[in-house]
């Protein structure tokens, strides 16, 4: 899978259009890059809670603060799960009302929630090789693949596990 051995950061960066989170990843042979990217006015607030969460389960190995830059350098296996949970809320017009459930989806609560997650960012990647992003696109995964994974994570979410949102 596009996933063994790489190693993940949950990064806030604070930029003069305001607070974008970011989801950065490196393997050995390749240097750290930007996967996912997210913006928006709640955007803060989602990484708060998030790192919460991971803190609380004690899936965060290392973290480093500067007066623009904060981030959290993630277990492997929570790597994938944070990612996939990023494709998931991507796009949402309010992120803030999948938090609730960023804790379920890392304790895998929802059975196979993990597998779902993991698989939803291998294919992400795997899709972005194929069509890599424009080269105006600041991240290494193509923006479009990632708002067509959401999408139907979206409904495969809330059909499989019943969550109304």
């Amino acid at each position: 899978m596009a996933l063994e051995g790489r190693t993940y950061k949950l990064a806030l960066r604070k930029t003069a259009r305001g607070p974008v989170i970011q989801f950065r990843s490196a393997t050995p042979e390749t240097r750290e890059a930007t996967l996912i990217r997210m913006g928006g006015k709640k955007a803060e607030e989602v990484f708060a809670k998030m790192v919460e969460v991971l803190k609380n389960h004690d899936l965060v190995e290392s973290e480093s603060k500067s007066e623009n830059y904060t981030y959290y350098k993630l277990k492997p296996e929570a790597g994938p799960v944070v990612g996939g949970y990023l494709i998931l809320i991507r796009r949402s017009r309010d992120p803030t009302a999948w938090l609730p459930l960023f804790e379920d989806f890392v304790v895998d609560k929802f059975k196979g929630s993990h597998k779902l997650l993991e698989h939803m960012l291998a294919l992400g990647i795997e899709l972005s090789q194929i069509h890599p992003p424009p080269e105006r696109v600041r991240m290494q995964l193509n923006p479009k693949i990632l708002d067509s994974l959401s999408a139907g994570m979206k409904v495969t979410v809330k059909k499989l596990w019943g969550i109304k949102k």
